[in-house]
Protein backbone atom coordinates (compact mmCIF):
# COMPACT_ATOMS: atom_id res chain seq x y z
CA UNK A 1 0.00 0.00 0.00
CA UNK A 2 1.22 3.63 -0.76
CA UNK A 3 2.48 6.04 1.66
CA UNK A 4 0.19 9.34 1.86
CA UNK A 5 2.11 12.13 0.33
CA UNK A 6 3.40 13.57 3.76
CA UNK A 7 5.37 10.34 4.79
CA UNK A 8 6.68 9.55 1.56
CA UNK A 9 9.63 12.09 1.65
CA UNK A 10 10.57 10.66 4.89
CA UNK A 11 10.49 7.12 3.83
CA UNK A 12 12.76 8.28 0.88
CA UNK A 13 15.23 9.92 3.12
CA UNK A 14 15.59 7.19 5.76
CA UNK A 15 15.77 4.81 2.43
CA UNK A 16 18.53 6.73 0.95
CA UNK A 17 20.51 6.59 4.29
CA UNK A 18 20.36 2.63 4.93
CA UNK A 19 21.08 2.22 1.50
CA UNK A 20 24.46 4.63 1.10
CA UNK A 21 25.43 2.58 4.18
CA UNK A 22 28.30 -0.42 2.94
CA UNK A 23 27.33 -2.74 5.82
CA UNK A 24 23.90 -2.61 3.42
CA UNK A 25 25.94 -4.06 0.83
CA UNK A 26 27.23 -6.86 2.37
CA UNK A 27 25.70 -8.24 4.97
CA UNK A 28 21.63 -7.60 5.22
CA UNK A 29 19.45 -8.26 8.38
CA UNK A 30 16.98 -10.27 9.13
CA UNK A 31 13.65 -8.66 8.40
CA UNK A 32 13.43 -8.45 11.93
CA UNK A 33 16.63 -6.88 12.48
CA UNK A 34 16.04 -4.71 10.08
CA UNK A 35 13.00 -3.29 11.90
CA UNK A 36 14.46 -2.75 15.03
CA UNK A 37 17.13 -0.94 13.10
CA UNK A 38 14.95 1.60 11.25
CA UNK A 39 13.32 2.14 14.42
CA UNK A 40 16.40 3.46 16.22
CA UNK A 41 16.94 5.22 13.13
CA UNK A 42 13.61 6.75 12.93
CA UNK A 43 14.39 8.78 16.43
CA UNK A 44 17.49 10.57 14.79
CA UNK A 45 18.60 13.85 13.06
CA UNK A 46 17.82 13.61 9.23
CA UNK A 47 15.34 10.32 9.50
CA UNK A 48 13.70 11.47 11.98
CA UNK A 49 9.95 10.21 11.72
CA UNK A 50 7.09 11.06 13.77
CA UNK A 51 5.89 8.53 16.58
CA UNK A 52 2.75 8.21 14.92
CA UNK A 53 4.03 7.66 11.54
CA UNK A 54 7.03 5.37 12.44
CA UNK A 55 5.38 1.95 12.23
CA UNK A 56 3.36 3.04 8.49
CA UNK A 57 6.90 4.18 7.65
CA UNK A 58 8.99 1.38 8.53
CA UNK A 59 6.36 -1.48 7.48
CA UNK A 60 6.43 0.40 3.90
CA UNK A 61 10.04 0.19 3.48
CA UNK A 62 10.46 -3.52 5.01
CA UNK A 63 7.70 -4.60 2.47
CA UNK A 64 9.97 -3.05 -0.48
CA UNK A 65 13.01 -4.47 0.56
CA UNK A 66 12.10 -7.97 1.44
CA UNK A 67 9.14 -8.83 0.04
CA UNK A 68 8.20 -8.32 -4.07
CA UNK A 69 7.23 -4.79 -3.74
CA UNK A 70 4.20 -4.01 -6.88
CA UNK A 71 4.96 -7.67 -7.59
CA UNK A 72 3.57 -9.09 -4.20
CA UNK A 73 0.12 -9.68 -5.32
CA UNK A 74 1.07 -11.29 -8.17
CA UNK A 75 3.77 -13.88 -6.12
CA UNK A 76 0.68 -13.89 -3.66
CA UNK A 77 -2.08 -15.56 -6.35
CA UNK A 78 -1.94 -19.31 -6.67
CA UNK A 79 -2.61 -18.67 -10.07
CA UNK A 80 0.30 -16.75 -11.72
CA UNK A 81 2.94 -19.05 -12.51
CA UNK A 82 5.10 -16.20 -14.53
CA UNK A 83 5.86 -12.92 -14.32
CA UNK A 84 7.71 -10.72 -16.73
CA UNK A 85 8.18 -6.82 -16.10
CA UNK A 86 9.74 -5.29 -19.18
CA UNK A 87 10.97 -1.71 -17.50
CA UNK A 88 8.54 0.49 -16.63
CA UNK A 89 6.56 0.26 -19.68
CA UNK A 90 4.78 -3.03 -18.81
CA UNK A 91 4.29 -5.98 -16.37
CA UNK A 92 2.88 -9.30 -18.06
CA UNK A 93 1.56 -11.83 -15.93
CA UNK A 94 0.78 -15.72 -17.33
CA UNK A 95 -2.20 -16.44 -14.76
CA UNK A 96 -3.97 -20.12 -15.48
CA UNK A 97 -2.39 -20.45 -18.80
CA UNK A 98 -3.43 -16.86 -19.60
CA UNK A 99 -0.73 -13.67 -20.37
CA UNK A 100 -1.98 -10.17 -19.95
CA UNK A 101 -0.85 -6.88 -19.14
CA UNK A 102 -1.00 -6.37 -15.40
CA UNK A 103 -2.14 -2.52 -14.61
CA UNK A 104 -0.91 -2.60 -10.44
CA UNK A 105 2.25 -4.60 -10.97
CA UNK A 106 4.61 -1.86 -12.73
CA UNK A 107 7.47 -0.13 -11.81
CA UNK A 108 7.91 3.72 -11.56
CA UNK A 109 10.97 3.83 -13.51
CA UNK A 110 13.58 1.52 -14.87
CA UNK A 111 15.66 2.57 -12.59
CA UNK A 112 12.99 1.62 -9.62
CA UNK A 113 13.35 -2.10 -11.37
CA UNK A 114 16.95 -1.99 -11.06
CA UNK A 115 17.35 -1.27 -7.46
CA UNK A 116 14.28 -4.05 -7.22
CA UNK A 117 16.80 -6.32 -8.68
CA UNK A 118 19.94 -5.71 -6.51
CA UNK A 119 17.63 -6.35 -3.65
CA UNK A 120 16.58 -9.39 -4.71
CA UNK A 121 20.14 -10.35 -5.30
CA UNK A 122 21.65 -9.41 -1.98
CA UNK A 123 22.69 -12.36 -0.06
CA UNK A 124 22.65 -15.03 -3.26
CA UNK A 125 25.56 -15.63 -5.21
CA UNK A 126 24.66 -14.14 -8.19
CA UNK A 127 24.77 -10.41 -9.63
CA UNK A 128 23.61 -7.79 -12.37
CA UNK A 129 25.32 -5.05 -13.77
CA UNK A 130 26.16 -3.37 -16.71
CA UNK A 131 29.60 -4.62 -17.60
CA UNK A 132 27.92 -7.89 -17.36
CA UNK A 133 23.93 -7.53 -18.28
CA UNK A 134 22.57 -11.01 -17.77
CA UNK A 135 21.75 -13.12 -14.64
CA UNK A 136 19.88 -16.01 -14.12
CA UNK A 137 19.13 -16.25 -10.24
CA UNK A 138 17.76 -19.00 -8.09
CA UNK A 139 16.61 -16.22 -4.78
CA UNK A 140 16.26 -17.79 -1.04
CA UNK A 141 12.77 -18.32 -1.31
CA UNK A 142 12.95 -20.93 -4.19
CA UNK A 143 11.86 -18.34 -6.87
CA UNK A 144 14.15 -18.46 -10.19
CA UNK A 145 14.42 -14.58 -11.44
CA UNK A 146 16.32 -14.07 -14.80
CA UNK A 147 17.49 -10.50 -15.84
CA UNK A 148 19.01 -8.93 -18.69
CA UNK A 149 19.29 -5.40 -19.35
CA UNK A 150 21.63 -3.02 -21.27
CA UNK A 151 21.47 -1.27 -24.44
CA UNK A 152 21.12 -4.75 -26.39
CA UNK A 153 17.71 -5.14 -24.73
CA UNK A 154 15.09 -3.35 -26.10
CA UNK A 155 10.80 -3.04 -25.85
CA UNK A 156 8.75 -1.65 -29.24
CA UNK A 157 6.84 1.04 -28.20
CA UNK A 158 5.11 4.02 -29.63
CA UNK A 159 5.96 7.44 -29.31
CA UNK A 160 3.77 10.73 -28.61
CA UNK A 161 3.75 11.19 -32.66
CA UNK A 162 2.73 7.60 -32.92
CA UNK A 163 5.63 6.35 -34.46
CA UNK A 164 7.02 2.41 -33.53
CA UNK A 165 10.30 2.86 -31.85
CA UNK A 166 12.41 0.70 -29.54
CA UNK A 167 13.83 2.12 -25.91
CA UNK A 168 16.50 0.53 -24.05
CA UNK A 169 14.59 -1.49 -21.06
CA UNK A 170 15.70 -4.07 -17.94
CA UNK A 171 13.80 -7.38 -18.47
CA UNK A 172 12.94 -9.15 -16.04
CA UNK A 173 11.41 -12.80 -16.09
CA UNK A 174 10.27 -14.72 -12.63
CA UNK A 175 9.18 -18.02 -12.41
CA UNK A 176 7.36 -19.09 -9.21
CA UNK A 177 7.28 -22.39 -7.58
CA UNK A 178 4.55 -24.63 -8.26
CA UNK A 179 1.69 -24.15 -5.63
CA UNK A 180 1.12 -27.34 -4.26
CA UNK A 181 -2.14 -28.35 -5.33
CA UNK A 182 -3.05 -31.64 -3.78
CA UNK A 183 -4.54 -34.78 -6.05
CA UNK A 184 -7.99 -33.75 -4.13
CA UNK A 185 -7.30 -29.88 -5.70
CA UNK A 186 -6.52 -31.23 -8.96
CA UNK A 187 -10.08 -33.27 -9.33
CA UNK A 188 -11.94 -30.16 -8.35
CA UNK A 189 -10.15 -28.16 -10.99
CA UNK A 190 -10.36 -30.27 -13.66
CA UNK A 191 -7.35 -31.76 -14.27
CA UNK A 192 -8.71 -35.74 -13.75
CA UNK A 193 -11.68 -36.89 -12.11
CA UNK A 194 -12.56 -38.91 -8.96
CA UNK A 195 -11.50 -42.57 -10.73
CA UNK A 196 -8.60 -41.53 -11.62
CA UNK A 197 -7.60 -39.94 -8.55
CA UNK A 198 -8.19 -43.64 -6.75
CA UNK A 199 -5.71 -44.64 -9.71
CA UNK A 200 -2.94 -42.57 -8.60
CA UNK A 201 -3.65 -43.15 -5.12
CA UNK A 202 -3.26 -47.22 -5.54
CA UNK A 203 -0.40 -46.20 -7.78
CA UNK A 204 1.37 -44.12 -4.82
CA UNK A 205 0.65 -47.13 -2.48
CA UNK A 206 2.01 -49.54 -4.32
CA UNK A 207 5.15 -47.69 -5.12
CA UNK A 208 5.27 -47.93 -8.73
CA UNK A 209 7.36 -45.95 -10.98
CA UNK A 210 6.02 -43.12 -13.29
CA UNK A 211 6.73 -41.07 -16.20
CA UNK A 212 4.57 -37.58 -16.55
CA UNK A 213 5.08 -36.16 -20.47
CA UNK A 214 3.76 -32.69 -21.35
CA UNK A 215 4.33 -29.64 -23.39
CA UNK A 216 5.15 -26.28 -21.72
CA UNK A 217 2.75 -25.09 -18.85
CA UNK A 218 1.15 -28.39 -18.73
CA UNK A 219 1.08 -28.73 -15.26
CA UNK A 220 3.17 -32.21 -15.31
CA UNK A 221 5.02 -30.91 -12.51
CA UNK A 222 2.07 -29.75 -10.70
CA UNK A 223 1.20 -33.07 -11.16
CA UNK A 224 4.06 -34.95 -9.86
CA UNK A 225 3.78 -32.59 -6.93
CA UNK A 226 0.12 -33.80 -5.79
CA UNK A 227 1.93 -37.15 -6.29
CA UNK A 228 3.64 -36.39 -3.55
CA UNK A 229 0.62 -36.13 -1.09
CA UNK A 230 0.16 -39.77 -1.36
CA UNK A 231 3.38 -41.38 -0.44
CA UNK A 232 3.13 -43.27 2.90
CA UNK A 233 5.20 -42.02 5.25
CA UNK A 234 8.05 -44.16 6.49
CA UNK A 235 9.79 -43.74 3.48
CA UNK A 236 13.11 -41.20 2.61
CA UNK A 237 12.42 -39.01 -0.45
CA UNK A 238 14.93 -37.86 -2.51
CA UNK A 239 13.90 -35.02 -5.01
CA UNK A 240 16.55 -33.74 -7.45
CA UNK A 241 15.74 -30.52 -9.79
CA UNK A 242 17.49 -28.00 -11.56
CA UNK A 243 15.74 -25.27 -9.90
CA UNK A 244 13.60 -25.93 -6.74
CA UNK A 245 10.18 -25.56 -8.89
CA UNK A 246 8.23 -28.44 -6.61
CA UNK A 247 6.95 -28.06 -2.63
CA UNK A 248 6.80 -31.53 -1.78
CA UNK A 249 3.80 -33.07 0.46
CA UNK A 250 5.26 -36.15 1.85
CA UNK A 251 7.44 -36.37 4.88
CA UNK A 252 10.78 -37.14 4.68
CA UNK A 253 11.84 -34.87 1.59
CA UNK A 254 15.22 -34.42 0.62
CA UNK A 255 15.95 -32.14 -1.66
CA UNK A 256 18.69 -31.73 -4.12
CA UNK A 257 19.33 -28.56 -6.90
CA UNK A 258 22.02 -26.98 -9.21
CA UNK A 259 24.25 -24.71 -7.68
CA UNK A 260 26.23 -22.33 -9.75
CA UNK A 261 29.99 -22.11 -9.37
CA UNK A 262 31.75 -19.36 -6.92
CA UNK A 263 33.78 -16.14 -7.50
CA UNK A 264 37.03 -18.55 -8.55
CA UNK A 265 35.27 -20.86 -10.77
CA UNK A 266 34.61 -23.75 -8.58
CA UNK A 267 32.03 -25.45 -6.43
CA UNK A 268 29.29 -25.90 -9.54
CA UNK A 269 26.97 -28.71 -9.06
CA UNK A 270 24.92 -29.97 -11.76
CA UNK A 271 21.80 -32.40 -12.22
CA UNK A 272 24.40 -34.76 -13.50
CA UNK A 273 26.69 -34.67 -10.59
CA UNK A 274 23.77 -34.59 -7.81
CA UNK A 275 21.98 -38.26 -9.68
CA UNK A 276 25.40 -39.90 -9.30
CA UNK A 277 25.70 -38.71 -6.14
CA UNK A 278 21.81 -39.77 -5.02
CA UNK A 279 23.04 -43.54 -5.65
CA UNK A 280 25.16 -43.27 -2.14
CA UNK A 281 22.08 -41.63 -0.39
CA UNK A 282 19.96 -44.56 -0.01
CA UNK A 283 16.35 -43.28 -0.64
CA UNK A 284 13.72 -45.33 -1.26
CA UNK A 285 11.90 -42.92 -3.50
CA UNK A 286 14.07 -40.95 -5.63
CA UNK A 287 12.32 -37.93 -8.12
CA UNK A 288 13.74 -35.76 -10.88
CA UNK A 289 12.33 -32.71 -11.27
CA UNK A 290 12.00 -32.73 -15.13
CA UNK A 291 14.40 -35.01 -17.78
CA UNK A 292 15.73 -32.39 -20.40
CA UNK A 293 18.86 -33.97 -21.82
CA UNK A 294 19.43 -36.79 -23.39
CA UNK A 295 21.91 -38.51 -20.21
CA UNK A 296 19.56 -37.41 -17.94
CA UNK A 297 17.06 -39.62 -19.53
CA UNK A 298 19.16 -42.76 -19.73
CA UNK A 299 20.10 -41.44 -16.04
CA UNK A 300 16.57 -41.90 -14.55
CA UNK A 301 16.13 -45.42 -16.39
CA UNK A 302 19.47 -46.46 -14.73
CA UNK A 303 18.24 -44.91 -11.60
CA UNK A 304 15.48 -47.12 -11.37
CA UNK A 305 16.99 -49.91 -11.58
CA UNK A 306 18.63 -49.24 -8.38
CA UNK A 307 16.11 -47.03 -6.46
CA UNK A 308 14.44 -49.33 -3.83
CA UNK A 309 10.97 -48.46 -4.27
CA UNK A 310 9.15 -45.60 -6.70
CA UNK A 311 11.27 -43.11 -9.13
CA UNK A 312 9.21 -40.88 -10.74
CA UNK A 313 10.14 -37.66 -13.17
CA UNK A 314 8.42 -35.46 -16.47
CA UNK A 315 9.58 -34.95 -20.03
CA UNK A 316 8.61 -32.21 -22.42
CA UNK A 317 6.62 -34.09 -25.29
CA UNK A 318 4.21 -32.31 -27.66
CA UNK A 319 1.22 -34.62 -26.71
CA UNK A 320 -1.22 -34.73 -30.10
CA UNK A 321 -4.53 -35.86 -29.69
CA UNK A 322 -4.30 -38.88 -30.88
CA UNK A 323 -1.61 -41.80 -29.78
CA UNK A 324 -0.03 -40.25 -27.40
CA UNK A 325 1.23 -43.11 -25.46
CA UNK A 326 2.73 -44.65 -28.09
CA UNK A 327 4.31 -40.82 -29.26
CA UNK A 328 5.96 -40.83 -25.52
CA UNK A 329 7.30 -44.16 -25.49
CA UNK A 330 8.97 -43.12 -28.49
CA UNK A 331 10.35 -39.51 -28.15
CA UNK A 332 11.54 -40.97 -24.65
CA UNK A 333 13.17 -44.10 -25.54
CA UNK A 334 15.39 -42.21 -28.37
CA UNK A 335 16.12 -39.71 -26.21
CA UNK A 336 17.59 -42.38 -23.07
CA UNK A 337 19.20 -44.08 -26.02
CA UNK A 338 20.86 -41.31 -26.90
CA UNK A 339 22.03 -40.18 -23.87
CA UNK A 340 23.74 -44.22 -23.86
CA UNK A 341 26.07 -43.04 -26.12
CA UNK A 342 27.01 -46.10 -28.04
CA UNK A 343 27.35 -48.24 -25.40
CA UNK A 344 22.97 -49.47 -26.13
CA UNK A 345 20.46 -49.50 -28.52
CA UNK A 346 16.92 -48.47 -28.40
CA UNK A 347 15.72 -52.37 -27.74
CA UNK A 348 17.82 -52.37 -24.76
CA UNK A 349 16.75 -49.28 -23.72
CA UNK A 350 13.04 -50.20 -24.16
CA UNK A 351 13.52 -53.18 -22.47
CA UNK A 352 14.91 -51.41 -19.10
CA UNK A 353 12.27 -49.47 -19.04
CA UNK A 354 9.61 -52.08 -19.13
CA UNK A 355 11.66 -53.61 -16.10
CA UNK A 356 10.94 -50.70 -13.96
CA UNK A 357 8.96 -47.94 -15.52
CA UNK A 358 5.30 -48.81 -14.74
CA UNK A 359 3.07 -46.09 -15.86
CA UNK A 360 3.12 -43.32 -18.40
CA UNK A 361 0.44 -40.09 -18.07
CA UNK A 362 0.11 -37.52 -20.70
CA UNK A 363 -0.94 -33.74 -20.01
CA UNK A 364 -2.00 -31.06 -22.38
CA UNK A 365 -3.96 -28.20 -22.72
CA UNK A 366 -7.73 -28.57 -23.58
CA UNK A 367 -9.80 -25.53 -24.73
CA UNK A 368 -14.02 -26.17 -23.29
CA UNK A 369 -16.56 -23.00 -24.64
CA UNK A 370 -13.65 -20.72 -25.32
CA UNK A 371 -11.84 -21.65 -21.75
CA UNK A 372 -8.25 -23.18 -21.12
CA UNK A 373 -8.08 -26.18 -19.04
CA UNK A 374 -4.86 -28.37 -17.92
CA UNK A 375 -5.91 -32.24 -18.28
CA UNK A 376 -4.48 -35.71 -18.03
CA UNK A 377 -5.54 -36.72 -21.81
CA UNK A 378 -4.24 -40.35 -21.45
CA UNK A 379 -2.47 -42.83 -19.24
CA UNK A 380 -0.44 -46.31 -20.15
CA UNK A 381 0.40 -49.12 -17.91
CA UNK A 382 3.71 -50.95 -18.95
CA UNK A 383 3.13 -54.29 -18.63
CA UNK A 384 6.56 -55.78 -19.90
CA UNK A 385 8.50 -56.33 -22.94
CA UNK A 386 8.48 -59.01 -25.86
CA UNK A 387 12.14 -59.50 -26.87
CA UNK A 388 10.75 -62.27 -30.03
CA UNK A 389 8.24 -59.51 -30.86
CA UNK A 390 10.28 -56.74 -29.93
CA UNK A 391 7.58 -55.04 -28.64
CA UNK A 392 6.82 -52.96 -25.11
CA UNK A 393 3.67 -54.00 -23.67
CA UNK A 394 1.00 -51.47 -22.30
CA UNK A 395 -2.53 -51.28 -21.06
CA UNK A 396 -4.56 -48.53 -22.17
CA UNK A 397 -5.79 -47.53 -18.58
CA UNK A 398 -7.11 -43.66 -19.84
CA UNK A 399 -8.16 -41.80 -22.39
CA UNK A 400 -9.18 -38.25 -23.11
CA UNK A 401 -12.35 -37.57 -25.31
CA UNK A 402 -11.73 -34.37 -26.90
CA UNK A 403 -15.30 -34.31 -28.98
CA UNK A 404 -17.38 -35.39 -25.86
CA UNK A 405 -14.23 -33.38 -22.94
CA UNK A 406 -15.41 -36.35 -21.08
CA UNK A 407 -12.39 -38.98 -19.42
CA UNK A 408 -13.14 -42.48 -20.60
CA UNK A 409 -11.45 -45.13 -17.62
CA UNK A 410 -10.87 -48.61 -19.32
CA UNK A 411 -9.48 -50.46 -15.91
CA UNK A 412 -6.03 -51.18 -14.52
CA UNK A 413 -4.21 -54.17 -15.97
CA UNK A 414 -5.35 -57.70 -13.98
CA UNK A 415 -1.29 -57.65 -12.74
CA UNK A 416 -2.04 -54.16 -10.73
CA UNK A 417 -4.77 -55.65 -9.39
CA UNK A 418 -3.06 -58.96 -8.54
CA UNK A 419 -0.28 -56.52 -6.82
CA UNK A 420 -2.63 -54.31 -4.89
CA UNK A 421 -4.04 -57.63 -3.10
CA UNK A 422 -1.21 -59.30 -2.40
CA UNK A 423 0.38 -56.29 -0.58
CA UNK A 424 -2.85 -55.74 1.11
CA UNK A 425 -4.18 -52.62 -1.04
CA UNK A 426 -8.25 -52.64 -1.62
CA UNK A 427 -8.44 -51.91 -5.58
CA UNK A 428 -12.22 -51.36 -6.35
CA UNK A 429 -11.25 -49.97 -9.86
CA UNK A 430 -12.30 -52.03 -12.90
CA UNK A 431 -9.67 -54.24 -14.82
CA UNK A 432 -9.21 -54.63 -18.45
CA UNK A 433 -7.74 -57.09 -20.34
CA UNK A 434 -6.81 -54.87 -23.57
CA UNK A 435 -3.19 -54.80 -24.47
CA UNK A 436 -1.42 -52.82 -26.77
CA UNK A 437 1.86 -53.34 -28.57
CA UNK A 438 4.74 -50.33 -29.04
CA UNK A 439 7.34 -52.17 -31.94
CA UNK A 440 10.85 -51.04 -30.95
CA UNK A 441 11.90 -50.45 -35.02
Amino acid sequence: MALTPDLQPMADRLEAWVIAKAKWKTERASRKGMYTYLLTRCAQGETFVPPLSREAVITHLLNKWYDYDVLQSAIDDALTSDIQVIGDETTILRRNGVNFASTEAKFASDQALEAFVERQLQGTPYTFSLSDPITDAILPDGYRMNVIGGPSTRYTVVDEAGQIVTKPCTIVTIRKPIYPFTLDDLVTLGTMNAQMRQYFSLMQRLGDSFLIAGGVGSAKTTLMNALTGDIPDGYKNLFIEELPEMTPLCRWAIRLTDRTHNAEGRGMITMMRNLVNSFRMDAENEFIGEVRTPEIAHLFLRMSLSVKRQTGTTFHAHIGFDHAIEGILQRFLLEASAGAGAHTSVLHTASLMADKIRHLIAMREVRVQGQRFLRVTAIGEIIGFDATRRALQWVPVVAYDFETQDFVFYGVSPTMAKRAHLDGHVCDLPTTDRVCEWIVQ
